[in-house]
Parts: C-alpha cells; structure tokens; sequence
C-alpha cells in the first residue's frame, strides 16, 4: 500500500470525492490529513518555479543564505508571502474538518492533530480531545508560519511520548523556530518526523538525525524537487524517509486536481530496492503512526 502521510484539507481545492478519485488513479491507499492553514495559492507558472528553484538551490549550497530566502516568504503579521502576493496563514487550526472527511471514507483517511501553542490554544485539551478518534495519529505543528519557538512544544512532545504518537513538525528559520535538536535530545523516545526532507536545514538536519532512532523526515511538498529527494534518501536511507506530498498546494491549475502521481514517480525512481521502496511509501509511516 501507498500511504501519503502529509496532506491538508483544503475543498475549496480539491473536494474530497475528486481527492479520494484522484488517489484511485494514482494507487494510494490512504492519505493522512492536516486541517487547512493558509488562504488557497497555486504555484503555478514559470516566474514561481523559478523562484522555488532558487529558494532550494541556496539551501542545499548557501546555507544560511538560502534560510534568508525561505524566512522572506514569511511576513512578520503572519502571511505566506509569494512574489508579492499575499495570502493569509490561519492561526487557530480547525481539526474538526479533518475529523468530517475521515468519517465520510474511514477506509481512505487518516488525520494530523494540527496545534498552534502560540495562538492561545490549550494544546494538550486539543490533543486529548481529538485523540479520542482512532483514526487520528499523530500531531502536526508549524513553528514557520506559526511564529514560535520549538520549545513551546514541550508539553505535546512529553504527550506524544507518553501515548507514543508522532510529532510531525515544519520548522522555521529564526528565533527557535528552527531548533531541530531540542524535542530528539530532550524526549529520547519521541517519536519526529521533519517535514519537507528538513526544510530549511537539509543536509545539516540529516546529519543529525541520521544515527537517531525514531527520526525521521518526509519528502512532501513543492519545496522539494527530485534531485533533493534523491538526495535526502541517498544520505538517510529508505529507513528514514516518507512519501508524502504537501497536496493540494502544487502547480496546477486553477480547476486541475493536485497530481499525487508526482512525488510518487520520484520515488519510484530512486535506484532503491523494493523493500527500501515499500520503507518510504508506507511501512516506515505504519511503524511510527499511534494505531
């Protein structure tokens, strides 16, 4: 089976029934849902690949220059900022959305537990109240866009440790938002996964969690290309990386359905054996998800 373990909920988007025909297509079984956080943007065009292309390109060979780059799509009254166009972050995730598409296809869906400790959440009445449905897996955190400090994930992390649920985290550039080490180092046990194969940290960040067990990062989103993921899992192994694909955020059209086939054909690209193949498209997201 393949497992998209990194999707959010945006209908206006991509409707669940075309999202769920979409899926049949391109053969994955079961998609892991994270409630809507952004008004809807489309990348594409060629002025905005370009832009993207930039932005990976200092990453991967002008660390710290590159995070600069990445830091500049973020304004500092919290909007996603994207060659002058702005569009509005959420600051309270609405979970419940998730929790009404997965009870529509309980057989294809599963869902994120989305917090936000800076916007005045009582996070862990959060975690409680939707860890009741079984369906739900893991908690999903954005320090990025979100504007905090990793340390703020304190109280979640020592929760997820405790009930063994992951820790999906999407890190930031500045002021603690970035620190990749704090939640392994502090909760041995704890169970991370960086999304976007470590953004803005790459190669640094698989240097660090290469020889640490329960880490991990997913290989979502369009700010990862193929040379980028063929690099992550060159460097990690197929042990530590996850299919996922940041959907419906891509390229497409206004109208066109998000292509889950793209990230896919990367993958199956890889010179990778089919048991390392079979690690990133599902196993290693059955291993760490709370069933």
């Amino acid at each position: 089976m393949v497992i998209d373990c990194h999707m959010h909920y945006e209908p206006s988007l991509f409707p669940l029934e075309r999202m769920v025909a979409s899926m049949d297509v391109n053969g994955i079984g079961k998609t892991a849902l994270i409630s809507t956080m952004v008004e809807p943007f489309s990348l594409k065009g060629t002025p905005k690949k370009v832009a993207g292309d930039v932005m990976r390109a200092t990453l991967l060979h002008a660390n710290p220059v590159g995070r600069l780059v990445y830091q500049s799509t973020l304004s500092s009254k919290g909007y996603f900022v994207l060659l002058g166009q702005k569009f509005r972050i959420y600051d309270e995730p609405n979970n419940e959305t998730v929790a009404d598409a997965i009870s529509k296809y309980p057989d294809r869906f599963l869902g994120w537990i989305f917090i936000n400790p800076s916007a005045g959440q009582d996070t862990l009445a959060e975690i409680e109240k939707w860890s009741s449905n079984p369906a739900m897996i893991g908690v999903k955190a954005h320090p990025f866009w979100h504007r905090y400090a990793v340390e703020k994930l304190d109280p979640a992390a020592a929760w997820c440790k405790e009930n063994g649920y992951p820790l999906l985290i999407h890190l930031g550039a500045k002021g603690g938002s970035g620190d990749y080490r704090r939640l392994p180092e502090k909760f041995p046990g704890l169970k991370v996964l960086y999304a976007h194969a470590g953004i803005p940290y790459y190669r640094e960040l698989w240097a660090f969690i290469k020889d640490k067990k329960d880490v991990y990062v997913d290989l979502s989103s369009p700010y990862v290309n193929e040379d980028l993921v063929k690099k992550a899992v060159d460097f990690l192994g197929p042990e530590k990386c996850l299919y996922g694909t940041d959907g419906p955020y891509g390229e497409q059209s206004e109208g066109e359905d998000y292509d889950y086939g793209l990230i896919k054909g990367w993958i199956e690209r890889l010179p990778a054996s089919s048991a390392g193949l079979e690690k990133i498209f599902s196993a290693n997201f059955e291993a760490i998800r709370k069933s």
